[in-house]
């Protein structure tokens, strides 16, 4: 009787441990779908990510107007930037009523640091963890950031809106002045301004360039063609939960890896990686800069940094009724700004942060082919203005009632052109030797025009 009872008891203990062992285990099954923090490899402490974030906070390029010069440079060798970013830090402390202008004009000798977009000043009073309501209210986003080269006691930030102009005692540019004026200035790109076509003027700077690397020959970041490469990024991103991902291959090249329908990674023929996740219990509402903050984390980790990243446009979104912001960054090659075809509607890189998750993500970095650089020399290329002189209508091009050739640019449009560069433009056909076409970039009103700069040939037009 006893021994009955002994092995009831040893059934029961035992019967209770499964249970309890199992419960452990299935309360803590959903944390195997969940991406580790601390513990994950390659973490990077929140703290890490905001000592860096100023780095992908960059301007496109930067402007000079000293003396008889004015330049313009998409290369920032001496850290002029970095320079500006401590004064903002000065001027946004000292920053009241009292020490700004809502409506100054630009000074006459200046440094000007253009960005793509207007990038919201709190991703920089969060940056630098001041808590101002008067500057957000005031200054609202950054457009171009200018720096007086005759009074280094001031910054100015034009939103795109106005220009405001902060000066202060804590304020001192006088490095960056120092830099400047020691410049050969002589020895930069040549520009000329006033250009006169027929009666109309063009009220932009005409960049003088002439030469440009040619062929730029391309491939993307990933290899495509290495499953065990393409595996090892799946598994960091899935992790705990990979085992339960199904994977195919498409008969075009598109490998896919699914878990549950709902989160899935996509990594194309051409090398584009694409996600997103409606797993995830979205919670929690971040401000723009701590939402950025997570991007940046995230990015870092799939598959690492891209080299030369830049935020180049901010957007508020929505998600299930959950508001949110998309963030969207490019990069340059050989200094240029690399733009992608809208026809494909690809970008650099593009992340959907809603609350403290990321739920989108679409990144297709190409990097120079150094194996091809044999290929690739200078060439001359046509000029900017034989280029928009080329594209331009008249109606003296209709002869004998035949049809005109087609040309986008026509004479009253010649005042609205705003912005004129030489860049690279990236088809996104192929993730292997794609040849980069050298462009001439034409903004005028609200249209965006691309030339080919060998052949003068519109190959895009965008609005």
């Amino acid at each position: 009787m006893k021994q009955v009872k002994i092995k009831n008891i040893i059934l029961i203990s035992m019967v209770l441990v499964c249970v309890y062992l199992s419960s452990s285990v299935w309360l803590k099954l959903p944390d195997l779908f969940k991406r580790n923090t601390e513990a994950d490899e390659g973490y990077i402490p929140n703290g890490q990510v905001e000592s860096e974030i100023l780095n992908v906070i960059r301007p496109v390029k930067s402007v000079i107007k000293y003396n008889e010069y004015y330049t313009i440079t998409y290369s920032d060798e001496q850290d002029m930037w970095g320079m500006a970013v401590a004064a903002m830090n000065d001027a946004f402390k000292s920053f009241d009523k009292n020490s700004i202008n809502e409506s100054a004009a630009f000074p006459s000798q200046y440094l000007k640091f253009d960005f793509n977009t207007d990038i919201p000043v709190e991703i920089f009073t969060g940056n630098f963890k001041i808590e101002n309501k008067e500057i957000n209210n005031t200054v609202k986003g950054i457009k171009n950031v200018i720096i007086d080269l005759e009074n280094p006691r001031s910054i100015y930030i034009y939103n795109g809106e106005n220009t405001v102009k902060i000066e202060s005692k804590g304020i001192d540019t006088g490095e960056i002045i120092g830099k400047v004026k020691a410049m050969n200035l002589a020895d930069e790109s040549a520009y000329v301004f006033n250009q006169k076509i027929g009666e109309e003027t063009i009220q932009a700077p005409v960049p003088l360039e002439n030469t440009a690397l040619y062929p730029v020959i391309v491939q993307s970041e990933l290899n495509v063609f290495d499953a065990e490469a393409t595996d090892k990024i799946a598994k960091d991103y899935f992790r705990n939960s990979y085992d339960y991902v199904r994977k195919s291959v498409e008969v075009n090249g598109n490998t896919i890896y699914v878990y549950r329908n709902k989160k899935i990674l996509k990594i194309s023929s051409e090398g584009l990686l694409d996600f997103y996740d409606t797993s995830t219990e979205l919670k929690g509402s971040s401000d723009v800069y701590s939402s950025l903050v997570r991007a940046i984390d995230f990015i870092g980790k799939f598959p690492d940094f891209p080299e030369g990243l830049y935020l180049s446009d901010v957007e508020n979104i929505e998600y299930d009724g959950n508001d949110g912001f998309r963030y969207t960054f490019s990069y340059k090659i050989q200094e240029r700004p690399i733009l992608f075809s809208k026809v494909r509607e690809n970008s650099a890189l593009q992340i959907d942060v809603i609350g403290d998750s990321v739920v989108s993500y679409r990144r297709f970095i190409r990097k120079i082919d150094e194996s091809q650089r044999g290929r690739m020399s200078e060439i001359q290329v046509l000029s900017a203005f034989d280029v928009i002189m080329g594209n331009l209508y008249a109606e003296s091009d209709e002869v004998d009632g035949s049809a005109p050739e087609l040309k986008p640019l026509k004479k009253e449009m010649i005042k609205d052109i705003s912005n004129i560069y030489l860049g690279y433009f990236d088809l996104s056909r192929i993730s292997r030797e794609q040849v980069l076409r050298v462009v001439w970039v034409v903004e005028a009103g609200d249209k965006t025009y691309i030339f080919n700069a060998t052949t003068g040939a519109l190959i895009e037009e965008w609005q």
